[in-house]
């Protein structure tokens, strides 16, 4: 579970008679990564099959008709023969009834469109093309906004007549020919803008309007009759539709994999990455399934020539569990970890769920969080399915703010339901009674608060220098020892990060510096300082100083102050977690203050319950997002920034999965 699965690049020699059920195996077993595809066309079986997928979604659009069909249960696999002829019938008996649902559709809109032109001019009996063929008088036809229109009418008075057409601003102005100067400069005036008859709308005789109307009604009628067999060929196909679909579109994800293997006239040849501890059982039933029928060749990453010159990645599969599953999008939002170093999985969850509960502390937030993670768990709610996979980090992290909001003695932001047990405990306990076990308001002076504190620090101190061991670890396993040794992050820094942290705790409880203190924190440095060049030396690498004398002094002391700089911005940061935790309690204590200046108002109750409601989730909402962000925040530049400095390559297996799924 600290270690990425073993790997081990196989080459299979498969007959092209058994490639498709060798396929469906690795596609369900979803544990071979195809590498060193080979560009290649689209077969003629891929190019079929895509053209009938295309067919069948617009099949199964149709019979939705905006509504979303039940799919069925069925497993992932490859078409058959009997899968494609049963998909051509469909599609044969349904393309009929698209294209005429189509034309019906064109045939009815644009009636509706010729409809909505003419009715404005409902009232002129003669053909609309004869209006604009007088001789003797100028028509204008357009649109001006609304408020124009009185002016309008007022300024062309006596001149020319303007009728509205409707609501939205549509003209006809008419005036005489020698008149027709004046009305276009009035109409100028108003931003006028033509819109003339359409050569289509000009053309209609007079009556068209309710021939039109009649012809709406037709096609109406005709859809609707189209809907009641669409309604029974759903009956029929429905549910199944989308099983064809499905296996159609993996087909053509088959046949695209096969055109881009190296090949023979006979045989394919699939190379790729398997899980090691799972390649005796792959091989064993592909010998089954092909009867043996089947080459198989096996290489370790170290052997493999591409690996060794750097020009592939080995994927990289990591094991997790439910738990660790839910908390790996963290790590792999920043990277995937490289073959063969750490994965940080689980000490990423652990610090999420720890520094997450030391700043948002409180029983009966805490345990909001675990009911949320059941409630997601149980993906009864449509919308919140995406996040199911998230219920086991709500419901740890849950438990553990209860556990921190239990030493806290906070309860839905009230500290004082938790005084009497916190009394008994602690009186059995310590032989004295307590409140709470951790207080973090300064009621009762600052040295608790600084403590406190001072625990942030503790927590950075351990996340640091975990990060720091995994670093040197990773390098020195990646051979990598320029900086596994010689690097702020490597050996040198460590080494001098922990004295410094040491020295600190030294004169905090009141000892004394030492002469061993100077050697102790200069000899790092020059470490630093040297670092490239002591490397070279040290590994016969030539020459010492590449990019000359000055460039070396300046990256030396670059890299010194980067150090120091940076180990102090990285344990500073962690006073946050204090920060936060206090601003968590300072809210509570705010909402319960207003419930108590609200004590003696009319209607109190009902007030100080809504405070009290509403308070909680203000805090639960904005506050948690926002600790939600610094806990990610704290791991990624203060955790991950000290090993993740390439990301390796995840384990993408080949997999049989329809859309969707």
């Amino acid at each position: 579970m600290i270690f990425p699965a073993k790997m081990e690049k196989t080459e299979l020699l498969v007959f092209k008679t058994d490639a498709d059920a060798v396929l469906e195996y690795l596609g369900r077993a979803r544990c071979f990564q195809v590498s060193g595809a080979v560009e290649a066309e689209p077969s003629p079986r891929e190019i079929q099959l895509a053209e009938l997928h295309r067919k069948l979604l617009a099949a199964r659009g149709f019979l939705e008709d905006g509504r979303e069909l039940p799919g069925g249960e069925d497993e992932d696999r490859l078409p058959r023969e009997e899968d494609i002829a049963e998909a051509e019938k469909i599609c044969a008996e349904i393309s009929p009834l698209v294209e005429k649902e189509r034309a019906l559709l064109e045939r009815r809109q644009k009636a509706k469109n010729v409809i909505e032109e003419l009715e404005v001019f409902r009232k002129l009996d003669l053909p609309l093309r004869d209006i604009e063929t007088v001789t003797f008088l100028a028509f204008r036809m357009g649109y001006v906004a609304p408020a124009e229109i009185p002016g309008l009418k007022a300024a062309l008075e006596g001149r020319a007549l303007v009728m509205e057409l409707d609501t939205a601003g549509r003209i006809l102005a008419v005036s005489s020919k020698k008149g027709r100067f004046a009305l276009d400069t009035e109409l100028k005036n108003t931003n006028f803008r033509a819109k003339p008859l359409s050569e289509e709308i000009a053309s209609l005789p007079p009556g068209t309007l309710a021939a039109l109307e009649n012809e709406l009604v037709a096609a109406e009628k005709e859809l609707d009759e189209l809907k009641n067999e669409k309604a029974r060929r759903e009956g029929l196909w429905g549910k199944h539709l989308a099983a064809l679909a499905a296996r159609i579109a993996i087909g053509i994800a088959a046949e695209s994999l096969k055109t881009h293997l190296a090949s023979t006239e006979t045989a394919y040849i699939l190379s790729g990455w398997i899980p090691r501890g799972d390649s005796r059982k792959i091989i064993a039933d592909l010998t089954e399934l092909t009867r043996g029928r089947i080459a198989v060749r096996s290489y370790a990453p170290e052997e493999v020539e591409a690996v060794r010159e750097g020009k592939e990645k080995v994927p990289v599969k990591l094991k997790h569990g439910k738990l660790l599953e839910a908390f790996s999008g963290i790590v792999v939002s920043y990277g995937s970890p490289l073959y063969g170093t750490i994965d940080p999985t689980p000490l990423v969850s652990v610090f999420f769920v720890l520094l997450f509960a030391v700043m948002f502390g409180d029983v009966g937030q805490g345990f909001v969080g675990v009911l949320a993670g059941f409630i997601l768990g149980s993906g009864k709610i449509a919308r919140l399915k995406s996040w199911k996979k998230f219920a086991p980090v709500f419901k740890v992290v849950g438990c553990a703010c209860m556990v921190t909001g239990f030493l806290y003695g906070s309860v839905f932001c009230s500290e004082t339901l938790l005084v009497r047990p916190t009394r008994f405990i602690t009186g059995r306990l310590f032989g004295y009674e307590m409140d709470r076990f951790v207080t973090l308001l300064p009621n009762h002076g600052i040295d608790k608060i600084l403590v406190f504190f001072a625990f942030s620090l503790g927590l950075g101190v351990v996340i640091n220098s975990l990060g720091l061991i995994i670093n040197i670890f990773n390098r020195f396993t990646l051979k990598d020892y320029r900086h596994a040794i010689f690097a702020k992050t490597g050996l040198v820094g460590a080494f001098f990060f922990w004295y410094v942290l040491a020295l600190a705790l030294r004169l905090g409880l009141g000892g004394k510096l030492s002469p061993a203190d100077v050697p102790c924190l200069g000899i790092p440095l020059v470490l630093l300082f040297w670092g490239d060049p002591l490397y070279r030396l040290l590994f016969g690498k030539r020459p010492l100083f590449p990019d000359g004398i000055f460039a070396f002094i300046m990256e030396g002391c670059v890299e010194v102050m980067e150090t120091v700089s940076y180990f102090i911005s990285n344990s500073v940061s962690f006073l946050r977690v204090g920060a936060f935790a206090l601003s968590h309690a300072v809210l509570s204590l705010i909402i319960f203050t207003l419930v108590e200046l609200l004590a003696e108002m009319p209607f109190s109750a009902f007030f100080q319950i809504l405070i009290i409601v509403g308070g909680n989730i203000l805090i639960i909402v904005l506050e948690g997002l926002i600790v939600s962000i610094q806990v990610i925040r704290l791991q990624y530049y203060e955790f991950f920034s000290k090993f993740f400095t390439e990301s390796g390559e995840a384990f993408k297996p080949f997999e049989l999965r329809s859309p969707g799924r």
